[in-house]
């Protein structure tokens, strides 16, 4: 079993999990975050199927909110993060397929051992968002630092509606679903990506709609 690490970053993840079970379902509704080139429904529903996997991590194993990643863009499920057992994977996968309602399941989740699992974790705490070289085999810059530089470029960035996108790094690697307005607008998000510090590889899974 995994330690559970008090971490900040894994802390403010998991707050920001119970925020959203906590969030009453109605406050999501078609007016919400109207500069996303989202239908209202489909933001309903993303928040819906998400909330409902959460729902599902927190009665199982309390880890998983901490180790897992899900992102859901149109009811498509990305899910990446670390899990210490081929177990813990098809446990988690299991759960998250069970919703009917998910049109496809961007399967990222990776079967690492526990030694690795916890030096990741103990570098992402210790860095932060700092881009700081670190002694683990697992990474070289924090994960934490190059998806705060995505978020960061992409909003800056003229011609790209960085809200439209959803996007994690683990283990330098980046893996990012969304859509594009143009093949322009994809290529530019693309570009951006991987000419920061660290990444090793970007993996797309961004529709030009």
């Amino acid at each position: 079993m995994i330690k559970v690490n008090q971490g900040w970053r894994r802390v403010l993840k998991t707050v920001s999990v119970c925020a959203v079970l906590a969030t009453p379902l109605a406050a999501c509704g078609p007016l919400q975050m109207p500069l996303e080139d989202r239908a209202g429904n489909d933001q309903w529903l993303d928040t819906q199927i998400k909330s409902g996997i959460l729902g599902e991590f927190t009665k199982v194993d309390h880890t998983y909110l901490m180790d897992v990643n899900v992102d859901i863009w149109k009811q498509e499920v990305m899910v990446t993060g670390l899990v210490d057992s081929k177990g813990k994977y098809y446990d988690v996968i299991s759960l998250i397929k069970q919703d009917n309602r998910i049109k496809t399941v961007h399967d990222h989740l990776v079967v690492a051992d526990e030694e690795m699992i916890e030096a990741y974790h103990r570098a992402e705490d210790e860095y932060g968002k700092n881009a700081v070289p670190t002694d683990s085999a697992t990474q070289s810059v924090s994960d934490s630092w190059i998806e705060s530089q995505i978020k960061a470029l992409l909003l800056a960035e003229k011609g790209v509606s960085s809200v439209n996108y959803r996007w994690q790094s683990v283990q330098n690697i980046v893996y990012i679903m969304g859509d594009a307005q143009s093949d322009v607008e994809l290529e530019k998000v693309l570009s951006i990506v991987r000419r920061i510090k660290g990444v090793s590889r970007v993996v797309s899974h961004v529709k030009v709609v």
